[in-house]
């Protein structure tokens, strides 16, 4: 039996900081013991957890990590961790994983779905006929989706889902990211800024927090204009939504779809009560299928890391 064999068979105690899909539970149940941070059961397993894992919903701050002293690794299923406090996880040396960018395929259908409403009023016209409104009259013409111009803020994995979709609809697409991708043909635009006086779209691909200020600013919501919809299917973070809600509100752009939110579940009121922007869950990548493939990267991390062997994918804060 070799080193890696043996250490894998020792008893590692696992801390659950939230809830996780079942199929998840079931692999760690399998080869460690669990413990839920709402109800420890053993006072003990204090100082023998080794590792947390949660979905990118667990807060895991300074105090909670002071409470086990034996913490080597901090897993999350998701690409977001806002409430996990990295900095104090480095501080002591505890390595964190997360999965990125694991459905773009995913996120990529949904802004589709989300680009094909704006310009086709389908949410409204639904509500049109159930409430007997065709009755009155007609619905409303609408604006014809193929040919209109994609803008892309970001453009990795999930931009470039975008852009290859982009062509089956016969749309006009460039982006704007840190630096140009020279492997590729579509046009690249120095600032986001000049990006959203070019498009009707303008679509967040950004999945991680932005750096710093907000990117989508009042400056680039005026530039995309009154007949411009904007996107977010990446990080909340990257738009002002105060500048968002007063745009909206006073309907200086055509209007907005947001699957993401500064403090999700809760979303502002101001929001709420705008029938101009169409609001879904964060739900972009929630298929059946990339949660399979989340979950088993969360496993696939936490494997590695007791074998010794190479994280397969680090938070790039963390390293």
């Amino acid at each position: 039996m070799s080193d890696t064999d043996t250490q894998m068979d020792q008893h590692i105690d696992v801390l659950l900081v939230t809830a996780l899909p079942h199929f998840v539970m079931n692999g760690l149940q399998a080869m460690y013991e669990l413990h839920d941070n709402q109800h420890i059961t053993d006072p003990a397993a204090f100082g023998r957890v080794r590792a947390m894992i949660g979905s990118d919903e667990a807060k895991i701050d300074a105090k909670l990590l002071a409470t086990y002293p034996k913490i080597e690794i901090i897993t999350i299923m998701g690409t977001q961790l806002d409430k996990v406090d990295v900095r104090a996880a480095r501080s002591r040396g505890i390595k964190v994983t997360y999965t990125p960018e694991h459905a773009p395929q995913d996120v990529a259908d949904m802004a589709f779905g989300l680009m094909l409403n704006a310009s086709r009023k389908i949410l409204q016209a639904d509500r049109f006929v159930r409430n007997l409104d065709w009755v009155e009259g007609a619905f409303p013409l609408t604006k014809t989706f193929s040919g209109l111009r994609l803008g892309l803020v970001g453009y990795g994995a999930l931009g470039k889902e975008l852009a290859q979709r982009a062509m089956g609809f016969n749309l006009k697409v460039s982006y704007h990211d840190t630096v140009a991708d020279a492997s590729s043909e579509v046009p690249f635009v120095k600032s986001v800024l000049d990006l959203a006086t070019q498009v009707d779209f303008l679509v967040i691909c950004k999945t991680t927090p932005a750096p710093q200020q907000a990117l989508i600013n009042q400056s680039v919501l005026d530039a995309l204009g009154s007949k411009g919809y904007l996107i977010n299917v990446g990080h909340a973070s990257w738009v002002d939504q105060a500048a968002l809600v007063k745009t909206l509100q006073s309907k200086r752009i055509a209007g907005a779809a947001l699957d993401v939110f500064p403090e999700e579940p809760k979303v502002a009121a101001e929001l709420r009560s705008l029938y101009n922007v169409l609001l879904t869950p964060h739900i972009a990548c929630s298929t059946q299928e990339s949660r399979m493939a989340m979950g088993e990267l969360l496993l696939a991390n936490l494997h590695a890391h007791f074998e010794a062997r190479p994280l397969l994918t680090p938070w790039p804060e963390a390293v």
